[in-house]
């Protein structure tokens, strides 16, 4: 345990601590705060609010129970009074918070595990609510802490590890969800203020481990599910030896958990129906030995309105709704697409309704459902389908991808009712009495790469999720040219996106010169007075002269250039690079004034000049033009 350090010394460390999160924070990112180890959260500390914040996307990660390893290890033990973990962080990490006394823990819906350690001896929080969507509370997660009386552990935790509550001593309610799979071994050993633990579902299939609720010796009373594993002295014992004074189950008569209380000598109460609420799952199975029986469930609404009550699986099942022992509702099939039965009906506040379902004559498993019988909102709050480019199939010109049901199973979806109520699930073909479906009209709106739109639908409502196309390259070699060096061109297989690597040096030679005025018929230059008015072709390449007349080209070989004259005659000269290889060609003077082009330098020229492109040609330009004059 660490130890608490003097008030003095705690005064000092909240402002140190203050101000080392101000000054480190900036150089990192000063909305973020200081990163942890290598992974892509971080942590800021507000020490006004004495708020510990944890910011970015991903999982926080695994930590040590040590000084190095905690940020606040040894901050004073009134330093952080609440945490709150921002959207986007995906699971909290072993040891994370660990003796972290603060009042309260928020935590965000994108969490999906709560590690070991990670929430162990807070002692003061006395209420942690987990969010729809945490599939796995890891083993010693919320180890002594001894202030807890209340934990919300949602439909979506598949597993609560070994000693995951272990000695939370203040504890006194729980409820187990029927998505728990598994429960470890000494899971809430020693809980001693444990005097509730309701299972979700009657029905629900999860295995206690040795031990798991051992030493809850206040715990009196529990309806074990139909088709709980029990193990060895998992619940009912006190020690290892001796059991709870005047601990009572609730079983169904030849179920494991009959049997578990009839084999250990505990008092039992025969149950005679499955108590249903709503978004709750309730799953059972025909076998060749209860084929032909009935199993029973009471529904008791809160509210006065239409309530759909349905089931889905592989049995094909029908359904008996009783009240007072009057037949009010009977169905077979859903619809042809569908074996379950669906009976939607108004239901009556505070009465208590019988429902009774048979199989037709098939051995399987169905699970049963109730919800509030009109939808009013729908949306993803989170899942997304990811294909690379080279997934889909070029149909036309139309890459199509596949979509299928198979890719929707871990995507959460929110539903709210005309009530006011809301609820959380996992995708399922048939919810909440609405066929869920996916729109898959590729052929009207292509996927392109990126993020795309894409809905999903549940009866006359839809919801958007993403559906992201990632690149995929196909490569092409390009040999080097005479101007430009070889590479591979990476182009993606679905849109215009490119890029190039593995580059090749040209191997060509370069020739350069100067292009100059001709100053008079005799091919005499010597101002050297800048031509650029033409442009060079080499076996079909262009090269443009520069302001100053300079000029390259670049060649494998022995070739002939051409100098394509604007304002007068062409030049043709060859270049001879085998014997050269790179080099200067030198100067070449070409007659600029034939504006016309009509083969000769005429007052036509001298009109055209002065009065068109004098502004354009410069006021020096036709400087040596009256040497090539021919009067006509």
């Amino acid at each position: 345990m660490k130890k608490l350090l003097s008030c003095v010394l705690a005064v000092a460390l909240s402002v140190v601590a203050a101000f080392s999160f101000g000054t480190t924070a900036c150089a990192e990112d000063s909305t973020l705060g200081t990163r942890l180890s290598n992974s892509n959260t971080f942590y800021k500390y507000d020490a006004q609010t004495k708020t510990l914040y944890i910011n970015g996307s991903g999982d926080m990660p695994n930590l040590y129970n040590d000084t190095k390893s905690i940020p606040w290890y040894d901050w004073s033990a009134d330093s952080i009074q609440s945490v709150v973990i921002q959207e986007g962080i995906t699971s909290i990490g072993d040891y994370c918070f660990y003796q972290v006394y603060a009042t309260s823990f928020s935590i965000p819906r994108s969490v999906k595990r709560i590690g070991r350690y990670a929430l162990s001896c807070t002692n003061r929080a006395t209420q942690i609510d987990l969010p729809f969507g945490v599939e796995k509370i890891d083993s010693y997660a919320f180890y002594a802490s001894s202030a807890l009386r209340s934990i919300n552990i949602p439909n979506s935790v598949k597993t609560i590890g070994e000693a995951a509550f272990y000695n939370c001593s203040s504890l006194q309610s729980v409820v187990i969800p029927s998505s728990v799979a598994s429960i470890g071994k000494n899971c809430f050993y020693r809980c001693t203020s444990l005097t509730d633990v309701t299972f979700a579902s009657l029905t629900q299939s999860t295995t206690l481990s040795l031990y798991a609720f051992i030493g809850c010796t206040n715990l009196k009373s529990v309806n074990l599910p139909s088709n709980l594993v029990c193990a060895s002295a998992s619940i009912g014992y006190a020690t290892v030896s001796s059991k709870v004074d005047g601990v009572t189950f609730g079983v169904f008569k030849d179920s494991s958990s009959y049997y578990y209380a009839l084999d250990n000598g505990f008092d039992y109460v025969l149950l005679d129906a499955v108590p249903v609420e709503c978004g709750v799952a309730y799953t059972n199975t025909f076998n060749d030995s209860n084929i032909n029986d009935e199993f029973h469930y009471t529904f008791t609404p809160a509210v006065t309105q239409e309530y759909t009550i349905y089931s889905v699986g592989g049995c094909d099942t029908y359904a008996r709704l009783y009240r007072d022992g009057e037949l009010i509702a009977e169905n077979d099939d859903i619809d042809q697409t569908q074996n379950g039965f669906c009976i939607k009906t108004l239901l009556e506040a505070g009465i208590t309704y019988d429902i009774y379902v048979s199989s037709v004559k098939m051995t399987g498993t169905y699970t049963l459902y109730a919800y509030p019988g009109q939808i009013t909102g729908f949306s993803v709050y989170s899942g997304s389908i990811t294909k690379n480019a080279s997934d889909g199939n070029l149909i036309g010109k139309i890459r199509v991808f596949e979509i299928n049901e198979s890719m929707f199973e871990d995507f959460i979806l929110d539903l709210s009712f005309a009530d006011g109520t809301t609820a959380s699930a996992y995708y399922c073909p048939y919810l909440a009495g609405e066929h869920l479906d996916y729109v898959d009209n590729q052929y009207e709106e292509p996927f392109a790469c990126g993020r795309n739109d894409a809905l999903l639908t549940l009866g006359e409502l839809s919801a958007k999720y993403d559906f992201v196309v990632e690149h995929s390259y196909a490569q092409k070699e390009v040999a080097p040219t005479e101007d430009d060096d070889g590479y591979t061109l990476n182009y993606c297989i679905n849109c215009d996106d490119s890029f190039k690597d593995n580059f090749v040096a040209t191997t060509s030679f370069i020739v350069t010169g100067r292009c100059v005025m001709d100053e008079n018929d005799f091919g005499a230059h010597p101002n050297n007075v800048a031509y650029p008015h033409v442009y060079i072709t080499v076996d079909g390449r262009r090269y443009d002269v520069n302001p100053d007349g300079t000029w390259a080209i670049r060649t494998f070989e022995d070739c002939y250039i051409t100098f394509n004259n604007l304002y007068g005659g062409n030049a043709v000269k060859r270049v001879l690079v085998s014997e050269n290889g790179s080099y200067d060609f030198g100067v070449i003077a070409l007659e600029g004034y034939d504006l016309n082009k009509d083969g000769y330098v005429n007052a036509k020229d001298y009109v055209i000049y002065y009065k068109y492109n004098r502004d354009r040609l410069g006021e020096d330009y036709w400087q040596f033009g009256d040497n090539f004059l021919i009067w006509q």
